[in-house]
This record gives C-alpha cells, structure tokens and sequence, in this order.
C-alpha cells in the first residue's frame, strides 16, 4: 500500500526510515546530516564501510537502531555529483527483493535523489511507485510537507484540552480525551476541508454518536477501541476511522484532530485524483522504542 504523506520523513513513525547516502563516507546536508546527528553509531559505521570502499549504488545497508531502523540507500557515488536515475531504480530493485528477509514491515521513503541529487521529480516518481506500488506492506513517500490548521474555534478546543491533559497512552485515555472534546464542542464541531457542521455526544458507556443535518452514526467502544489501535501504529484515514459506521469518517478524523499529541496530516493514494485527510500521533525521535543492537550491527549487511 503506497501513501504519499505531506509531513517530514524525519517525523515519521514508521518501522524504518530511508536515508539517502552517497558512498564516500560523508553525511553533510539534510536528511543524511539529521541522521548522522541522531545516529551516531551509524555514522561511524558508515565511514568505516565507505573507507573499505562497500558501499555503491544498488547496494543497501540496514541499520537497526538506537530508536528505528534505518535503511541507507545510495543515491550518488559522491556527494559533489548528481544522482542518476538508474542508481535510483537498482536500489529500489534490491529493496524489493529483500525487504521481506530483512523483517521490514513499514517503510517511509523521501523523493530518492531529488533535492541535493538534482534528479527530476517527475521521472523519479513513475520509478518509485512502479517498484513500490505493488507491495503489500505500507510504504509512504514523504513528498513535500504541508500543515494543516485547525478552524479558530477547534484550534482554541485543541489547546484547552492541551493545557488540562497529558496524553495517556491507554484506551481508557483515549476515551476521557473523546469524553471532552465532545464537553468542551460538542454542538459546534466542523469537519476540517469543507467545514461542514456536526454534533457529537458521548453516551453510556462509551458510545460515541455523530449526527449531521441528516444523518446520525454510533461508534459503539470496540470499534472505538480499533480507532485507537490504528492510532497507535500510525496514520488513521477517514476510511478507516469510519469503518463501522459507513461516512462518518471524516467527522471522527476531525475529532482525532484536536486530542492532545494528535495532529492532522494530508495524504494522498497512490491512484486517487485528490488527497485526503488522516491523522497521526506526533512522535518525535526520541520517544520511539529503543531497538536493542544486534553484535553483528556495524557488519556490512544487505547488500
């Protein structure tokens, strides 16, 4: 499943994270640059391998991480030269083959080879989704990054349930933060894009109705529950958060919006015409999972 998500690769909660590298051992500009700073074992490694002249275009290298799995893809030889398509298209081949050995479940790409590689956009792009398109684990491109803002009177809602809650890990949690969004704008709620308004009341126990002019949804607690499970393993859309109760995702996707340490996100399918809203958790570097290293780490692997 290809989605293309207008937010930093950086931010991304991803199992692993691709990291466009040349092959001379230096990480001095942008996303290779936040990588070495945030992986320094990484980078030591990677010096170590360039020096012993490893690494090349169409060869990966997979670093399982102090907080995610970084995957290093070569995109030039070195960093003063450009990028060429073809070295675009050879690693994206080798990652195909053994993404699936290498237990990557989850993957967010940047544009390969565009920006500092100086390639094209629009000839890299046909090449990414062509490779990566038909996989069946979620790969999301990070293409450009586009903030979405609250209305006024939601962002005012958001920051009031900011100031009087820490986000809580657990469902219960989640429940409360739905339990005062509905209290704090309940009959003045709009859909983020077309601003269009709804209701939304929390029953006993735990069942959350949406109503719009003509038409009125419940969410009962598990498929509450599957919301907040999607939430916690990445980007819910509106199909997804509306999947028991047929078009009242985007009505929920704009409540998800205003929970402390929720934010919304524009994605796009890789077929659609028109992006779409979603929602994820803000997660930054330093709060995901330590990954313990294997001793085999700083070996030259996958390649």
């Amino acid at each position: 499943m290809l989605i293309y998500r207008r937010t930093s690769l950086l931010e991304s909660s991803a199992q692993t994270l691709v990291n466009t590298v040349n092959c001379v051992g230096v990480m001095g500009k942008g996303l290779a640059q936040a990588f070495k700073e945030r992986e320094p074992q990484m980078f030591a490694a990677y010096k170590r391998i360039c020096g012993q002249h490893l690494l090349e275009p169409g060869k990966l290298w997979l670093w399982r991480g102090s907080s995610s799995w970084v995957l290093n893809f070569p995109t030039k030889q070195h960093w003063r030269n450009s990028s060429k398509l073809e070295w675009i298209e050879a690693g994206l081949a080798k990652f195909v083959l053994a993404y699936k050995s290498q237990g990557i479940t989850e993957i967010s790409f940047p544009k390969l080879g565009c920006g500092n590689g100086n390639l094209d956009w629009d000839e890299v792009r046909p090449v990414m989704e062509a490779y990566l398109g038909r996989l069946p684990i979620k790969v999301y491109i990070h293409d450009f990054t586009k903030d979405i803002g609250l209305p006024e009177h939601l962002e005012a809602i958001a920051d009031a349930l900011r100031r009087s809650a820490v986000p809580e890990p657990s469902f219960e949690g989640f429940l409360r933060a739905l339990h005062q969004v509905v209290d704090l704008g309940g009959d003045r709620l709009v859909e983020l894009g077309s601003e269009a308004p709804f209701r939304a009341a929390m029953n006993e126990p735990d069942v959350l109705t949406i109503e719009t002019a003509d038409t009125r949804w419940q969410f009962e607690e598990e498929a509450l529950r599957g919301v907040w499970l999607e939430l916690q393993s990445g980007v819910v859309t509106q199909d997804r958060a509306g999947w028991t109760a047929r078009d009242a995702g985007a009505q929920l996707v704009t409540m998800l919006s205003m929970l402390p340490g929720i934010r919304p996100i524009e994605i796009q399918r890789k077929d659609a015409s028109d992006p779409e809203l979603a929602v994820e958790r803000v997660t930054t570097w330093h709060e995901l999972s330590p990954v313990a290293l294997p001793p085999s780490q700083t070996a030259f692997a996958w390649h």
